[in-house]
């Protein structure tokens, strides 16, 4: 089924004024030089995606280009949540690395925790712009790892288990490493960071832009593999196939409710009309919430231009919030917090007179926790972050619906995602953030030269990526899967949220060390995602 789609008008302000598509400050557009036939590709991107490396200005990224010591150190260290500011400057850095030089914070961190000495010279040179070797980016990645282990670890290993290591190995030219630098290169390799070929390891050759991607990536997995994240599912709309896979989640959030507000002075809470009501059988969808010991919020939806009108109208909001009392304490259904789904505040001047109404919601209903779902700030400027922090106890960030017709923009690419949460952990910490992730699909249909744009169901995204005659890739840098076809209608070009591009979210979410992840909405997500959400 294809459902016409209505942009977001103010995505398209945003992008009309700037006179191109891409008027967001990020990288859009793929590097000409790296394929999808590349080892490399996922890596590449991903980093690329955070932020961590950089392509040159002719949108290549020089594969087999070699790094220098100050660069592959500067990439280390942005790869490291903890340590990504920079050091303290009390160990100060080599003595050739000046405090004005572009590398000096990077340099400086590595040098303050010990992991350059190796490198420097007899007279305390660390010689920056010269090439890196795959034994120093082994010896200082290893440095790095063993220094987050504990002190009995690193006893272990240098005493016996890097020498385990060397013999399981075996490298053909195991005798050219520096002797003093085994334990920490053999910790590298342990950890699956580096590893040799049928020829040996190389020790002395110049480290590749492809293989400094690849080894960042992978010191970057060993934190997210760690982590875990609350999973939130937003029970709405027609979710009811997706009800016995309550257990996988922390909490569910039911889109049973919206704002009425038709009326100055008048408002109150709709449970019984749109799409957003309790459903006839919610006995049954409580019930298996219950039964999975999982927490319930009850969400509560307005979309509406009037919203701005509301929220300086006290006697609507009062009215509002006894309305919204009166259900969340209803013992029947439960709920154990509310999340606030206020959509499409534009204007600057709405931002206190929200966080003034949330203040006085909290203060009507102290022992339930608040969510405040909140769009990003790049046009919806009706948010005032600093203060919906304080007064939330969970910020959901709905980082998608960036989708532009004329650019054939899709509704969630990874950049953007991650430029939206940076953005947001500006004002709320990792902690209290949750990533909103939204399984959808942007299908434009282009016939006589006009390009149409709709949200097709899942289903029917699904069954066409079963169809014989279908194109289909991961798109990059978007992180979506792409979808191409011709029939009698034109010819189809459809991005769509699957199972792989929600995997590339989570582990955003996890990059960062957010609180969790939500979904929006349950009854969209296929078998195939929720497999994977039972795999974290």
């Amino acid at each position: 089924m294809l459902k016409k789609a209505v942009v977001q008008t103010a995505a398209l302000f945003v992008l009309a004024s700037a006179g191109t598509a891409y008027a967001y400050d990020v990288s859009l557009k793929p590097f000409t030089d790296v394929t999808n036939e590349d080892w490399f590709q996922n890596e590449v991107y991903s980093l690329s995606a955070i932020g961590i490396i950089d392509g040159y200005s002719d949108l290549t990224y020089k594969p087999e280009g070699t790094l220098t010591r100050e660069a592959f150190i500067k990439l280390l260290m942005n790869a490291n949540q903890e340590v990504a500011a920079s050091g303290s400057g009390v160990a100060g850095a080599p003595v050739d690395v000046e405090q004005g030089r572009w590398s000096y914070p990077f340099v400086s961190a590595a040098y303050e925790r010990k992991w350059l000495d190796f490198m420097l010279d007899s007279q305390g040179k660390f010689h920056p712009d010269q090439s890196i070797t795959r034994e120093e980016v082994a010896s200082i990645v290893g440095k790095a790892l063993l220094d987050a282990q504990t002190a009995e670890a690193r006893s272990s290993w240098t005493l016996q288990g890097w020498q385990n290591e060397k013999n399981k190995r075996n490298f053909a030219d195991s005798d050219a490493l520096n002797q003093n630098l085994l334990p920490y290169a053999y910790y590298a390799v342990n950890q699956g960071i580096m590893e040799g070929d049928q020829l040996g390891f190389h020790p002395k050759q110049s480290l590749t832009r492809k293989e400094a991607a690849a080894i960042i990536y992978r010191v970057i997995q060993t934190e997210v593999d760690t982590r875990k994240l609350d999973t939130v599912g937003f029970y709405a709309i027609n979710s009811y196939p997706a009800i016995n896979h309550m257990p996988l989640l922390d909490q569910v959030t039911f889109g049973w409710s919206h704002l009425k507000y038709e009326a100055p002075g008048n408002a109150q809470l709709e449970t019984t009309t749109t799409e957003y009501r309790i459903p006839s059988g919610w006995e049954k969808v409580v019930q298996t919430a219950n039964t999975a010991n999982i927490q319930k919020n009850l969400m509560v939806y307005y979309g509406e231009k009037n919203l701005k009108d509301f929220l300086k109208d006290e006697p609507a909001q009062k009215a509002f919030i006894q309305s919204l009392k009166g259900v969340l304490t209803d013992a029947r259904y439960g709920f154990t917090g509310v999340t606030m789904d206020f959509e499409g505040l534009m204007d600057a001047t709405s931002a206190s007179d929200y966080s003034q109404f949330l203040k006085a919601l909290k203060a009507a209903i102290p022992s339930y926790p608040l969510t405040v779902a909140v769009q990003p700030d790049y046009y919806y400027k009706g948010y005032d972050l600093k203060e919906i922090n304080a007064l939330a106890d969970t910020v959901v960030l709905m980082a998608y619906n960036f989708t532009h017709n004329d650019s054939k923009l899709p509704s969630a690419p990874l950049p953007l995602v991650n430029d939206a949460v940076k953005r947001t952990l500006a004002f709320v910490p990792k902690e209290k953030l949750v990533l909103g992730i939204s399984k959808q699909a942007n299908q434009w249909i282009t016939a006589n030269g006009v390009a149409e744009l709709y949200n097709p169901d899942i289903e029917a995204v699904e069954k066409r990526l079963a169809a014989p005659g279908v194109n289909q890739s991961m798109s990059l840098p978007y992180f979506l899967r792409e979808i191409s076809f011709q029939d009698d209608r034109g010819s189809h070009d459809i991005y769509y949220e699957d199972t792989a591009s929600v995997d590339k979210k989570v582990w955003l979410a996890k990059y960062y060390g957010l609180k969790g992840i939500s979904l929006w909405y349950m009854g969209n997500y296929t078998e195939s995602d929720w497999a994977l959400f039972h795999s974290k």
